[in-house]
Parts: C-alpha cells; sequence; structure tokens
C-alpha cells in the first residue's frame, strides 16, 4: 500500500477547496442572482472561514476570472470553427449569455472585464481568422483585419450586453438581431471577396 507524498495531499487538498469554492460561487450566481455576493457570502454558503475564500482568491478580481473560465469550460462557449458555424452558432452563444446573465454581466461590468476581453480577443481573432479564411483570402491584410474585428464584436458579451441594455431587446430578440447582423456581414464579406478575386483574374 502507497502512501501520497504530503506535498502532493496538499496539493489535492487545496484544488478540492478551490473547486468547492468556485461551486458554491457558481451555484449563488447562477440559480440565486439577487443573494448577496461576496467573499463572506461565498464562505457562508460553503461551511468555511472566509479567510480560506481569500487565501484562494484574495480579490474578487480573480474569484470573477476563475468563475469566468468555469463557465467557459461547463458551456462550451467557442468561437465557430468553420464558415459555415458563423451564422448558426452565434445563437447558441447568444442563449448562454442569457443563460448565465447574472455572471457574464458581472464579469463585463469589473475591473478583471477589461482582461477578460483582453483574453479572450486573442483567442477570437485566431479563430475566426480561420473560419473566416476562404472569405478573407485575396482581401489586403489591413480589411481582413478589420473584418475580423467586427465579426468578433458581434460575437462578443458586450455586443449582447448592449443589444440588451441600449437596444432594449428581449434575449430571444437579441438573438435574432446578432444572427441577422452576422448574416449581412457574412453577405458583405462575400460579396468584396468575390469581387477582389473577379478583379485580380482580369489583371
Amino acid at each position: 500500500m502507497t502512501t501520497a507524498q504530503p506535498a502532493n495531499l496538499r496539493d489535492r487538498q487545496t484544488a478540492t477547496t478551490r473547486a468547492e469554492i468556485l461551486d458554491v460561487a457558481f451555484e449563488m450566481l447562477t440559480r440565486h442572482p439577487n443573494d448577496a455576493f461576496s467573499h463572506e457570502a461565498i464562505a457562508k454558503k460553503a461551511g468555511m472561514g472566509a479567510r480560506t475564500v481569500y487565501r484562494h482568491f484574495p480579490s474578487r478580481a480573480e474569484l470573477l476570472q476563475a468563475l469566468w473560465e468555469r463557465l467557459r469550460g461547463t458551456t462550451g462557449i467557442r468561437f465557430p470553427s468553420d464558415e459555415e458555424e458563423v451564422a448558426p452558432f452565434i445563437r447558441d452563444v447568444f442563449q448562454q449569455f442569457e443563460d448565465h446573465q447574472t455572471l457574464v454581466r458581472a464579469v463585463l461590468n469589473s475591473s478583471v472585464g477589461t482582461e477578460v476581453r483582453k483574453t479572450g480577443a486573442a483567442r477570437g481573432r485566431a479563430d475566426l481568422t480561420k473560419s473566416l479564411a476562404k472569405i478573407l483570402e485575396g482581401l489586403p491584410p489591413r480589411r481582413q483585419a478589420q473584418m475580423v474585428a467586427v465579426f468578433l464584436t458581434v460575437y462578443s458579451g458586450n455586443f449582447w450586453q448592449t443589444l440588451r441594455d441600449r437596444g432594449g431587446l428581449s434575449g430571444p430578440d437579441a438573438q435574432e438581431a446578432a444572427a441577422w447582423a452576422v448574416e449581412a456581414l457574412l453577405a458583405a464579406a462575400r460579396t468584396e471577396s468575390k469581387s477582389k478575386t473577379r478583379s485580380k483574374e482580369n489583371l
């Protein structure tokens, strides 16, 4: 019978406690959005001391960042992997924003929101550049960057929040508006791409 090394046991205990904190925090935000949300509230709900929560997540920003990563992992939120997914997939993404809007809004409107957007944007630009490769081919680099940036904006939590709050749309209407925008953008991008290709062929 083997005995685990103390360091490994400690690491497992740390991982277990961290996961428990995130489980409780995630449940509080998604199932009880109107309840008080703080390190102290999470500790009380989890049956542990507030110091334990602070030890694992020293700041609210770090806690929200971890919760956002948990949300992405749980829901499978991602960017489209090919051109055929670009239009229909926006509805799925916006539905996830809607289903977890308390957490989404908390992250977007907090200090950690800037870092979350920065991290997600880098990944999003790479994924969208790949999925839009056929459309982007032949266009000048500057135009390619502009197109990717616009699609990335539509696919963002910020755009969802803008449609819901400033646009005054319901969740389903925000989904449809985003889908319409993506389809219109795709049509315009394809037209421009074909025009550029024909111009080059005629040279």
